[in-house]
């Protein structure tokens, strides 16, 4: 519950990208999401970042500016929306550190030019590259030419529940696994990766699975990793709870973004070093935006009610 606060001032920003981004059916050119800033009684100042992910979140941009309006105004809430509780968790938390936002690891998306330009330009033996959105030959081709020409390159694969069982499995029986860290959602069908596992030998990495409301963490042998992009989980709690067990069975745990401005970066970067401070955090998301400066506006201020 939000207390001692004095003052709150809610805006939207929009942050355009370099290119259009698609996520999940929608394609955006922008992302607009919500500055938080609250102003306790002692002269402690907090800022959160509240900015639900189209075609991933729960909740739109506007029913989260509801809630917060309502919060804020002391009005009865249900259940805070994730980005909602996020936002506010940070804000409850203070300022980040205004540290550079340096992503342990590049994303690769295209073709194999493409990926060789970015990988060049980086001096790591570790990349995330994304599948599933070509035909199956075609990211069978491009990973045998990755491990091929980048003999020392360990590739976390991303497939965002892409594959059916028959292109997971070309894919992965035909590739050296021993040099995939995970595949991260590869199945249009999730039920089905603890068998994919047990076939291919792949490790496997959950994401999306964790954004179910009704996901309750559960070990399967095959299971390497978790991708946490804590604004899609909500209070940080819930992020703490679910590494605290998964860590418990070995199973690493990478807080990731969700394509949110430097700021809210910021705080998923200052989350790492709390809470899996031995992996490096998934925030390569900030070369996707523009250097021009977002647009701001100022959506209101509240005062407590005593």
């Amino acid at each position: 519950m939000l207390c001692n606060w004095q003052s709150a001032t809610l805006s939207r920003y929009t942050q355009a990208f370099i290119k259009p981004i698609q996520f999940g059916a929608l394609t955006l050119s922008q992302r607009q999401g919500l500055y938080l800033e609250i102003r306790f009684r002692d002269g402690r100042l907090g800022r959160g970042e509240i900015a639900p992910l189209p075609g991933f979140s729960e909740e739109t941009l506007e029913q989260a500016e509801q809630q917060t309006k309502d919060y804020l105004q002391g009005l009865v809430q249900r259940k805070l929306y994730p980005s909602v509780a996020f936002g506010f968790d940070c804000a409850m938390a203070g300022l980040p550190p205004t540290t550079p936002i340096v992503s342990g690891y590049p994303l690769l998306n295209g073709d194999f030019t493409h990926c060789q330009e970015v990988l060049d330009a980086q001096a790591g033996n570790l990349a995330k590259l994304k599948v599933a959105r070509q035909s199956p030959k075609q990211d069978l081709e491009l990973i045998q030419q990755l491990q091929q020409h980048y003999p020392k390159l360990r590739l976390r694969l991303d497939a965002n529940r892409g594959w059916i069982w028959n292109q997971a499995t070309f894919v992965l029986e035909n590739i050296d696994l021993s040099r995939i860290d995970y595949v991260e959602e590869p199945l249009m069908n999730n039920q089905q990766c603890e068998l994919l596992a047990k076939r291919t030998g792949a490790g496997i990495g959950l994401d999306e699975t964790l954004q179910d409301s009704s996901y309750r963490y559960h070990y399967f042998e095959g299971l390497r990793c978790l991708v946490i992009k804590p604004s899609l989980l909500g209070p940080w709690r819930t992020c703490a709870s679910i590494i605290d067990r998964a860590q418990a069975d070995q199973v690493s745990c990478v807080l990731s973004s969700a394509y949110e401005s430097e700021f809210g970066l910021q705080w998923i970067n200052t989350m790492a070093k709390q809470y899996t401070p031995e992996q490096a955090p998934g925030l390569d998301t900030l070369k996707a935006f523009s250097e021009q400066a977002a647009d701001i506006e100022i959506l209101g201020t509240f005062h407590h009610k005593l």
